[in-house]
């Protein structure tokens, strides 16, 4: 469909990268485990990065109390269960980049309301959640749909390498998050077209609209495609005791970008409480349009992100 901008570079083995390297190949041979015990690795590596991340436990822990009103002992042991699901999910990440098809098969899914997306020749803007699984969640649905998508390049090169070219073996092909047009595109040429739009991406693509009863900046860009009809699927893949629910909802368009929008979010919460210990609490969620910053200073990842931008 494209060219592959994900081409192999001499300056990915620098002395620099290693450590990566080292990091991955470790995951990729632990990930050959068994499922359970990939889990319980995954709880225990939690609660470590609860102990070594104040400042992604803190921002957590805001997220939480404002949206799920948990407060003392229950907050606290609500974040610990969150990061031990963060844990699990970097096991859950390795399995969706390198298992075989015949241990995906064997995982246990449910897939609900499979009709809303019965005619695949017609094309789609997919919705999802950022879960702790995500990964895992993209490669379960690609059991069941072609799919093209959004990415944001990872800061580590190497990283950004290895996740492009695992999701390259089942996601049909992907696009960078400066490339809206070309989803258009894609989208009206009958594919389907992945994208997670629960995050705060900035004010200037961004509506102010009601998440958990809060006013979160939502990004405008599933709102273009509403106003053009184009179909619009939510699809949820959460951790229902063990099964991993795919759940399919459309929804509606609308002309009135506000209430298309204030939609999307109450299916963005109905979906996040279906597990919400499996969301992605840590990311600033409120950080545009308050007055006054609600999350910790972090000086030392502020400075290197001012670093790279001006690098571009």
């Amino acid at each position: 469909m494209s060219e592959d901008k994900n081409k192999f570079s001499p300056s990915l083995l620098s002395l620099k990268s290693i450590v990566t390297w080292i990091g991955i190949g470790l995951l990729r041979i632990i990930s050959l485990l068994p499922y359970k015990i990939l889990m319980r690795l995954g709880d225990s590596l939690g609660l470590l990065i609860h102990k070594l991340s104040p400042h992604r436990k803190e921002i957590s822990a805001i997220n939480i109390n404002r949206c799920l009103q948990k407060e003392g002992d229950e907050l606290n042991k609500f974040v610990k269960s969150n990061f031990q699901a963060v844990g699990r999910g970097i096991f859950e990440m390795a399995i969706g980049w390198w298992a075989s098809d015949k241990r995906i098969l064997n995982i246990k899914t449910r897939l609900i309301n499979s009709h809303v997306l019965k005619n695949q020749a017609e094309g789609a803007l997919l919705l999802i959640k950022h879960s702790t699984h995500l990964e895992l969640d993209l490669r379960l649905l690609s059991q069941y749909f072609n799919l093209t998508g959004m990415y944001k390049a990872q800061s580590n090169a190497v990283l950004n390498y290895v996740m492009i070219k695992a999701r390259n073996n089942y996601i049909e092909a992907s696009l960078t998050n400066k490339e809206g047009l070309k989803a258009a595109r894609w989208i009206k040429s009958g594919k389907i077209f992945l994208y997670a739009a629960d995050q705060d991406y900035g004010q200037n693509v961004s509506e102010m609209v009601p998440f958990f009863g809060l006013h979160a900046a939502t990004v405008t860009f599933p709102a273009l495609f509403s106003k053009k009809n184009t179909k619009i699927i939510f699809a949820d893949v959460s951790n229902v005791k063990g099964t991993y629910e795919i759940e399919l909802k459309e929804l509606h368009s609308s002309e009135n970008e506000y209430e298309f929008l204030k939609r999307m979010n109450d299916l963005y919460q109905e979906f996040i409480m279906k597990e919400p210990e499996g969301y992605l609490w840590m990311h600033r969620r409120f950080k545009s349009g308050l007055e006054e910053n609600i999350y910790p200073k972090w000086s030392r990842r502020d400075k290197k992100r001012k670093k790279r931008r001006l690098k571009r």
